[in-house]
């Protein structure tokens, strides 16, 4: 299998349980209304990019940032139980402003 099929299928898994993970299961009031929009993985499948969106646009981007920043170690032990991968990716956190500029045009 090809690195760029299993990027793919890892990106994929990743952005499934994630977006279960973001929006339903963190506590944090500050991450309440966050999506995850795309989930990019590095070739060597150790890290994973997330972009995510704040439907609220009360709350910064840097708040947001930093409070997904704090979650992360929960996160990657989600990740680890329901994913079954031999190595968990280290996860960073992105905004993605791209929902908010599209509905601007």
């Amino acid at each position: 299998m090809s690195s760029s099929v299993r990027q793919e299928r890892v990106a994929g898994l990743l952005f499934q349980e994630l977006s279960i993970i973001v929006s339903s299961e963190l506590d944090d009031p500050a991450i309440s209304l966050v999506e995850v929009t795309n989930v990019v993985v590095s070739k060597d499948l150790r890290t994973a990019k997330v972009y995510v969106h704040h439907r609220d646009e009360e709350v910064g981007t840097r708040t947001l940032l930093k409070a997904l920043k704090r979650a992360t170690p929960y996160v990657r032990g989600q990740i680890a139980e329901r994913c079954g991968l031999r190595m968990v990716p280290d996860v960073y956190f992105h905004y993605d402003d791209t929902p908010s500029r599209a509905a601007r045009v």
